[in-house]
């Protein structure tokens, strides 16, 4: 499955399929979350497109060689970074350390003619993302606390939209400068392969994290039913002692959440290994969900030494489904347990989107997903009303789900009218298909989007997860499931429950598991019934080969 080339046709009915898929990501569940507390990281964003302001600057990008910074001191910095992240199409964030050249790149910014100032800051998207989720409440009200700094022009622009935490308000806002660039443009000797963009800042309210004193009381106060987080990567650059400290009070307010109201915490770009595994040790066992795109991913995968730390994108920037499955299944693996809240993880990437859960800590996951593709469809489009003539699928035919086990796949079909679900332990994925926007409009705040649609979706049930921990000893007893070495059970339940979603297609309920055998040797058979919306049944089989290999292991062939 190494080529992930863009089918050119596609084996089912494309427009029922978006039909279907626009129409299953609607309407979210009317017993959801109504009350969001948001930080902390808030902003204006000065948006740009990159090669004008580059232009303005007098730099060309000749003889400039790409290579990552942690920080951005000088415009060669700038320049150095920014076509790391052009030349693949990622999305890149990076805080420049001097101010004056920070000034210098904004003041070309401003001279070029075709700029716009909007919303910025993760936590602030979020906020707004959800609370235009009201339109579909049918008259219910949504309340979103913002725990951001909030200078002038910001407030004017979130003013009616939310209710501010006390002491938040600045005497000036902060700006982010959005440096967008498109797909085919060409600049330093390189082509960009998609549309994205690159984000400086020089922010020290974000910085120092401010503000999270002042949403510590605001949120005690504000009775919220879901907590969301952003903002932690804009300390990359401060002094690791600091820094560390800064971490340790984010952390104890955190614990000052009940365990009832769930946490979410949005990952951003980062470089630096060990303050991502800092973050991974001191503030995962205390927030229970996660979300984060595939550069954020390879960088968590680095710090903690995880499977396919530099290999998840492949050609023309597609990310591996595959590879990102079995990244996730690890860090749930590693990372979820019984000492830590940490039950839940929403990827997203340009072509898939999938999340990956504790059995029962969660609801509606399949249309959270779904939803969160959708909304990340509209904003990067720009538009509410999408044909299918605006819009393309790229992910192949067929597309494994673990590389572990590359032969075990799903169909797209299966997913495209939706989203598809397998387990895998004691986890369930659910995976979306991205109907990718032909002529992007925006960049800027999609992965905010995805992981704020999400949630809304969702229902946080953690009283059933630590029950089932309780009661079934293969999912209290996790240290069996970090063996290497597989039991045939494990394996097959894998493969079972993969072979069954992608055997239902859209008939994607599975009502009952009538019979699992050994049919000779390796030869595994599974029958089950499939049930469509309407309640008709059909009953599939479907046969396993399982492999011993010579060091005991089990594999699927």
């Amino acid at each position: 499955y190494g080529s992930y080339e863009v089918p050119t046709s596609l084996s089912f009915d494309e427009e029922k399929a978006f039909a279907d898929f626009t129409a299953f990501a609607g309407f979210p569940p009317s017993d959801g979350p109504r009350r969001f507390a948001v930080g902390l990281n808030s902003c204006v964003d000065l948006k740009v497109d990159a090669l004008e302001v580059f232009d303005a600057l007098g730099e060309s990008g000749v003889d400039v060689v790409a290579r990552d910074h942690a920080e951005i001191k000088t415009l060669q910095d700038l320049q150095e970074v920014f076509l790391h992240f052009f030349q693949k199409g990622g999305a890149g964030e990076r805080l420049v350390s001097d101010g004056e050249t920070f000034k210098l790149i904004v003041n070309a910014a401003r001279t070029v003619q075709d700029k716009d100032y909007h919303v910025g800051g993760n936590a602030a998207i979020m906020g707004l993302t959800i609370k235009d989720k009201e339109k579909y409440l049918n008259g219910q009200k949504l309340h979103v606390l913002m725990g951001g700094g909030v200078g002038p022009k910001l407030q004017d622009m979130l003013e009616g939209d939310m209710v501010f935490a006390d002491g938040a308000f600045l005497d000036e806002d902060d700006y982010h400068v959005i440096l967008e660039y498109k797909e085919g443009a060409e600049w330093g000797g390189a082509i960009s392969p998609r549309f994205n963009r690159f984000i400086i800042s020089h922010d020290e309210t974000n910085a120092k994290m401010k503000t999270l004193e002042v949403f510590t009381s605001a949120v005690a106060k504000f009775q919220s039913d879901t907590v969301v987080l952003s903002g932690l990567h804009m300390m990359e650059m401060e002094p690791e002692e600091s820094r560390s400290k800064r971490i340790d009070d984010f952390v104890e307010m955190l614990k000052t959440i009940p365990k009832s109201t769930p946490i979410h915490l949005e990952l951003a770009s980062m470089a630096q290994e060990g303050y991502v595994s800092e973050i991974v040790d001191k503030v995962f066992p205390f927030i229970d969900s996660i979300g984060l795109n595939e550069q954020e991913l390879e960088l968590v995968l680095k710090a903690k030494k995880g499977p396919h730390r530099s290999t998840l994108v492949g050609a023309n920037s597609i990310v591996d489904t595959g590879k990102v499955g079995q990244s996730l299944y690890w860090l749930m693996n590693t990372f979820s347990n019984e000492n830590s809240r940490f039950s839940r993880i929403h990827f997203h990437s340009l072509t898939f989107h999938i999340i990956v859960q504790q059995t029962d800590a969660w609801q509606n996951t399949k249309q959270a997903v779904a939803a969160g593709s959708w909304a990340c469809t509209t904003k990067a489009c720009q538009n509410d009303s999408l044909s299918l003539e605006d819009v393309t699928l790229r992910l192949p035919d067929s597309f494994p789900l673990s590389s572990n086990s590359p032969d075990v796949k799903l169909r797209l079909a299966s997913a495209a009218t939706g989203a598809v679900g397998w387990s895998r332990g004691s986890f369930e994925f659910y995976l979306a298909p991205v109907y990718v926007c032909k002529s992007p409009q925006s960049t800027v705040g999609l992965g905010d989007t995805i992981s704020a649609t999400g949630l809304f979706y969702s229902k946080f049930t953690p009283d059933k997860w630590h029950k089932a921990m309780k009661s079934d000893p293969r999912l209290g007893g996790w240290s069996k499931w970090k063996d290497p070495s597989p039991t045939a059970y494990e394996v097959l339940s894998e493969a079972m429950n993969i072979k069954i979603m992608s055997g239902c297609g859209s008939w994607s309920t599975v009502v009952k598991k009538s019979r699992s055998k050994i049919v000779s040797g390796a030869l595994h058979e599974i029958e089950y019934i499939c049930q469509s919306p309407d309640g008709d049944e059909e009953t599939e089989i479907q046969r396993i080969k399982l492999w011993h290999k010579p060091d005991g292991s089990i594999t699927l062939p």
